[in-house]
């Protein structure tokens, strides 16, 4: 089946945006974006308030001297990144994805920093909300939140059971009744929805291939990449991404 390619105008937006993650990740602001991150992952509403109080000056201000669409693309990186963090704090796929792609659109129709801003920082606030809502009723272990972050920061490794049990001082037989017993799904299934989660923020934010995404989260053909992605998303990759790039920034 032939892969739907964006268009050369979408491509030179996508390639934008990818520049602007990169420089994120290259400066001092990587590190405040992954504490943030992790505040939004805990869902801790109090912190993250009081983060976006403190830097709301200062981003606006350094958001100014940008070009506007410069300004727009670091405002929908910044709302990706959250969603990630979201579901990496337990939120629903669908939830992100729906609440991601309102603010995107909301983004687009700004008209000033200062609004844009106020968008980004709405955004991270219900991600963070969400999640804390999410977490009311559940409560994990400590082995089982480093197994998480273990399973979360090797997705493109060939990781097994005895890995990750053994990264957590257990065995395999505790470990996976522990793990299921705390998230409610096997190791095997996080790992699954965990590698489908990135794809989905490949597909929507790259321009990598499907089959390069396939092979770089670890799916052993193309075949087992769709079948797994459909399973959990009720579309293929290919209909995801044409969904998805319908949109214009």
């Amino acid at each position: 089946m032939t892969e739907n390619r964006p268009t050369a105008e979408k491509k030179h937006v996508h390639r934008e945006i990818t520049q602007t993650r990169d420089e994120i990740r290259s400066t001092g602001r990587y590190a405040q974006e992954k504490m943030m991150n992790g505040m939004i992952m805990e869902g801790d509403i109090k912190r993250v308030t009081k983060y976006l109080e403190s830097a709301e000056h200062q981003r606006v201000e350094r958001m100014s001297a940008d070009p506007f669409r410069r300004q727009l693309y670091t405002v929908i990186v910044g709302i990706a990144i959250a969603s990630r963090a979201a579901l990496d704090g337990g939120l629903g796929e669908e939830d992100a994805f729906t609440l991601s792609n309102s603010y995107i659109m909301e983004a687009d129709n700004c008209q000033t920093p200062a609004e844009l801003w106020e968008v980004y920082k709405t955004a991270v606030l219900d991600f963070t909300n969400k999640v804390n809502e999410n977490k009311s009723d559940v409560l994990m272990s400590e082995k089982i939140k480093l197994s998480i972050d273990y399973i979360l920061r090797h997705l493109h490794y060939d990781i097994s059971l005895k890995q990750i049990a053994d990264n957590a001082g257990l065995s395999e037989t505790y470990f996976s009744a522990l793990f299921k017993k705390e998230t409610g799904e096997t190791v095997s299934e996080f790992i699954q929805k965990s590698r489908v989660r990135e794809a989905q923020s490949m597909i929507q934010f790259s321009e990598y291939s499907l089959l390069e995404i396939g092979q770089y989260l670890g799916f052993c053909s193309q075949s087992h990449f769709s079948k797994t992605f459909r399973k959990y998303t009720g579309m293929t990759p290919g209909q995801f991404r044409k969904k998805n790039f319908k949109r214009t920034w």
